[in-house]
């Protein structure tokens, strides 16, 4: 009779054992790379988001003021509509909100706010008939300027600093910008831009 030869048990358990070794590893380099990976693609979503809502604000503070015809700067009123506000840019620190008016293209006058809301959000919007100081940092049904369903907003802070020489008068604005991602707050970002206003007069 033939002798019939195989495995013995302990080495099929050695084998097993290393193979489950093997996957063990290859499974963790794999699962610490898809995590670098996907923590790697919240990260600039955050950066690309808080950078667009900082773009759109500097382009349009940029814009502030602006009239056609090179007339008078145009500037929010004060309540009752009696005077013009000191700044092309109204600025309210204590309720982080910038408002602002300009002639769009077509010579029509459009009114902007944007402000920091409780729910963690920056918001925005154009609106179509006036606004004065009081009225602008409490506008209804603004859009946010950030993907709230995924980013936190959690600061959002306004200077503002007028500068003044023997030829000319400026305003400067900064704005600061922090803001995590929601279900992970270890990603976070801090923002600062600072603009000159040019439409001053």
């Amino acid at each position: 009779m033939n002798n019939v030869k195989g495995f013995s048990l302990i080495e099929l358990l050695i084998s097993s054992a290393v193979g489950l070794l093997a996957i063990g590893i290859v499974g963790s380099v794999f699962l610490s790379g898809h995590n670098a990976a996907n923590k790697r693609s919240l990260e600039l979503m955050l950066q690309q988001d808080v950078n667009d809502a900082l773009r759109t604000i500097k382009e349009d503070i940029v814009r502030a003021g602006y009239i056609s015809g090179g007339g008078t700067t145009l500037r929010l009123y004060l309540p009752g509509g009696v005077s013009k506000a000191d700044n092309v840019v109204y600025v309210n620190a204590t309720k982080d909100c910038l408002a602002y008016t300009y002639q769009d293209k077509n010579g029509v006058q459009n009114y902007y706010s944007v402000y920091y809301k409780n729910e963690n959000k920056v918001v925005y919007k154009k609106i179509s008939s006036a606004i004065d100081t009081t009225t602008a940092c409490s506008i209804n049904n603004a859009n946010s300027l950030i993907y709230e369903k995924s980013i936190k907003v959690t600061g959002f802070n306004i200077i503002s600093e007028v500068v003044s020489s023997s030829s000319a008068t400026g305003q400067y604005i900064t704005i600061e910008l922090t803001a995590e991602v929601k279900n992970n707050p270890s990603i976070s970002t801090e923002k600062v831009t600072k603009v000159k206003v040019r439409n001053w007069q």
